[in-house]
């Protein structure tokens, strides 16, 4: 890259070849030069960039050493505490991905207009961040862990330190330099606050999108309530006209349809799946994971390290989110766990009758609570009830007095819940066994279903959350908050979220499907119809008698479309007998990248559910909700559902399938699956905007990854940018050996200059691993 810089560079000085209005751009060119020479020789040389280079540090009292293995992740080496394991986390997270921690940050806190260009993108993202408060919570609940000293505290201190020790000994990133961004060092409560912010923006969010769609859509009048009932049932069984009319006599009811973080991927897919030794070539459990999101962004959001303590006794391989001390994902010598996420409802919206800056309860009149914030130049204020609900209306509004009426008000989970959730999943690693890690696991604010298993030959399954405790709904349903009997009453206990270890198929598998246990509470409002992966993966466990680690790699890959296997059928009276047509007819139902009936089958069912989102929504809001892809992603769960009950509201699915096979014959253009379905990313920070051969991007790649496929992968156009959602990491372990296999679709560094900044991506594309050991 330097070497082409360079000749560019010559070349535009040569007097021969350039003009004399141009010459003032030689020191330009010069500078820029300089500062990549520069950048590229620190980076590459004199900070170690390859194996068995070993550096020792002194962070607080706690001599650790860093290498990198030959699978190129870091590997720290210490004492058997949680304290040394933090530090080191905190030390390899600054190492590799500071810039992307500090954005995260930045972003949590309200704070990217104070640092990039104005957008408006940008604008209605700090608003976000400063109505939800994460970071004043966090530092208020911080200021109580530091009085107590609790092991919280300990932990996220010890993590600080390490970010912290490794900054003050290294140049600032060449990123900042450019922006004249000087970041402060970390401290525990911004690590709280990037959790707050992840919980929400990449997690919960889904689920507050789809109760805001649920009031949409009752609102056009477009819908029945039958069919809303049938879809969700049963978390709208008591919703009547009283609802409906409530919902449309409020203020501001499009008012913030969704946030795109310029850093943060949301969370929309994931796998996991673990079979016992009895279901295994080697006689030991294997587990398999591979979370998706939105993977436009480079670096990947997850991070690979590994840990081991100077006496052997632990030896750790994981994945991590930079910016938290949380080991999420991966193995010990006696341990493997990964997560999908939940779809756990927890939180809601609820209506507010408000009069002179007061909120009604019951028969009473109480004054809000008032938040002022200055965001890009321009002081905003937001409103909070006692119970913590923000009220929402539009941005426009935000500099303006709060009018007397009726307004949505979201409830996010209990602040406290967060802090709780990090130091307990902080401890995980240092767990022997299945039913020792369990109890660890249910408050959780972010809601997972979680696998283990252990070398003793146990697996397992615990259900997490932070769901509240409802008495009048299930949630879904937004109530009136001045009938106090529709308020929360606290939240569920540990005994409420299901556990279950050594099921007698031998195996489990979840993919962000409905988990709910008939005498629990109820934990998820999600549509039941988003349990097709997980369908598609129990069939390929129940399918073999033994799997090995190669059976968990091929199942990561499959790419078998279920709804084309359910739905070609029912096109077949009307499907044409000739042409393209007959390759769908005679289609085995797996995307490939050079096949011309998924390219087709990819069309139809685009505008399948279009035709649907249009019947239940109306033209015109389809319109106003395309840019938000959690909306999308909804509306094709009513597809689905559609397709599995064969009607629409009443309306015989088929209709719409035809509609939408033969606009998709019509208008094919003879194109492959490859030329659908890509992959591609950009840099974090500059986001496409450098010159492809700089090499900060990669991409299009063409890929066979379907929407609902096991080997997950679609791109969609999100406000003011792309989607591109995929694997993020693919994980397979067999405990009978001290051996993982995982690959990232990117590198471990987030330093476009490393050797390492997209290392992984060929065998990303070409479904391959990367073999590393303990």
């Amino acid at each position: 890259r330097i070497q082409i810089l360079f000749e560019m560079t010559k070349d535009a000085t040569n007097p021969q070849n350039m003009r004399k209005e141009k010459r003032s751009k030689l020191p330009i060119y010069g500078i820029v030069l300089s500062l990549l020479v520069s950048y590229y020789v620190y980076y590459n040389c004199l900070d170690y960039q390859y194996p068995n280079q070993e550096i020792n540090v002194n962070i607080t009292g706690s001599t650790l050493s860093f290498t990198r293995t030959e699978h190129l992740t870091l590997l720290a080496r210490g004492a058997n505490s949680m304290n040394d394991l933090y530090k080191a986390l905190g030390w390899m997270h600054a190492k590799d991905r500071y810039v992307q921690m500090c954005l995260f940050r930045l972003a949590a806190k309200g704070k990217i207009t104070e640092t990039f260009p104005y957008s408006e993108l940008n604008y209605k993202f700090d608003m976000m961040s400063k109505q939800f408060r994460f970071a004043s919570i966090s530092k208020e609940n911080m200021e109580k862990h530091t009085r107590h000293e609790s092991e919280l505290y300990k932990v996220l201190v010890g993590y600080v330190d390490g970010i912290n020790n490794y900054m003050a000994t290294h140049n600032r990133p060449y990123e900042f330099m450019l922006l004249n961004y000087y970041p402060e060092p970390f401290t525990p409560s911004d690590v709280t606050t990037i959790l707050r912010f992840i919980s929400y923006v990449g997690l919960n969010e889904i689920c507050i999108s789809t109760e805001k769609l649920v009031i949409e859509t009752l609102v056009s009048g477009k819908t029945s309530k039958a069919f809303l009932k049938e879809v969700f049932s049963p978390h709208l069984e008591n919703l009547t006209d009283y609802h409906v009319n409530l919902y449309r006599s409020v203020k501001d009811l499009k008012s913030n349809d969704g946030y795109k973080s310029p850093f943060l991927p949301p969370i929309i897919n994931s796998n996991n799946w673990v079979v016992s030794g009895k279901k295994s070539v080697s006689g030991m459990p294997i587990m398999g994971s591979d979370p998706h999101l939105d993977v436009i962004k480079q670096p990947n959001m997850f991070y690979e390290s590994q840990y081991e303590s100077i006496d052997g006794s632990l030896k750790v391989f994981s994945v991590s989110v930079p910016g938290l001390p949380i080991v999420l994902m991966g193995r010990t010598q006696s341990l493997a766990f990964s997560f999908t996420y939940g779809m756990m409802d927890m939180g809601d919206y609820f209506v507010e009758n408000i009069k002179n800056k007061t909120y009604q309860r019951g028969d009473a009149y109480i004054p809000l609570i008032k938040h002022t914030h200055t965001v890009a130049g321009k002081a905003v204020t937001f409103y909070e009830t006692e119970e913590g609900h923000y009220v929402e209306r539009s941005l426009s509004q935000a500099d303006k007095d709060l009018e007397d009426g009726r307004y949505f008000a979201v409830r996010l989970a209990e602040p406290n819940a967060q802090e709780a959730a990090c130091f307990k999943l902080a401890a995980m690693p240092f767990k022997k066994t299945v039913k020792d890690v369990q109890p660890l696991l249910p408050q959780s604010i972010l809601g997972m279903n979680y696998l283990l298993a252990d070398t003793e030959g146990n697996i397992g399954y615990q259900q997490s959350g932070f769901v509240p405790l409802r008495d009048t709904s299930h949630g879904l349903l937004p109530l009136p908050a001045w009938e106090t009997e529709n308020l929360w009453k606290g939240f569920l206990s540990d005994d409420d979220y299901l556990r279950d270890v050594n099921p007698d198929v031998g195996f489990y598998a979840t993919s962000n499907n409905k988990i709910q246990a008939p005498d629990k509470p109820i934990v998820n409002t999600y549509p039941a119809t988003i349990i097709i992966r997980a369908n598609r993966a129990k069939y390929l466990l129940k399918a073999k008698e033994k799997h090995s680690v190669q059976d968990m790699m091929d199942y990561q890959s499959d790419t078998f479309s279920t709804i084309a296997n359910i739905t070609i059928p029912l096109m077949e009276e009307f499907l044409p007998k000739s042409g393209i047509a007959n390759e769908l007819r005679s289609w085995d139902r797996v995307f490939r990248k050079d096949c011309k009936a998924s390219a087709l089958w990819f069309d139809i069912w685009a505008l399948f559910v279009e035709k649907i989102s249009i019947k239940l929504l109306g033209y015109d809001e389809v319109q106003r909700i395309k840019p938000f892809v959690l909306n999308k992603f909804i509306m094709s769960t009513f597809a689905v559902h559609g397709i599995m009950h064969h009607n629409i509201d009443g309306e015989d699915v088929r209709y719409f399938l035809k509609d939408a096979l033969m606009e998709g014959v019509a208008k094919y253009d003879g194109g492959v699956y490859g030329d659908r379905r890509v992959y591609y990313s950009k840099n974090m920070l500059f986001d496409g905007k450098l010159p492809a051969f700089l090499g900060f991007d990669t991409g299009p790649h063409p890929t066979n990854s379907g929407f609902e496929t096991l080997k997950v992968g679609f791109q969609e156009k999100y406000l003011d940018g792309d989607c591109v959602f995929s694997q993020t990491w693919r994980f397979v372990c067999d405990l009978s050996e001290d051996i993982f296999y995982s690959v990232l679709p990117g590198g471990p560094s987030g330093n476009y200059f490393s050797n390492i900044y997209l290392r992984e991506v060929d065998l990303y594309l070409k479904d391959q691993y990367k073999k590393g050991k303990l």
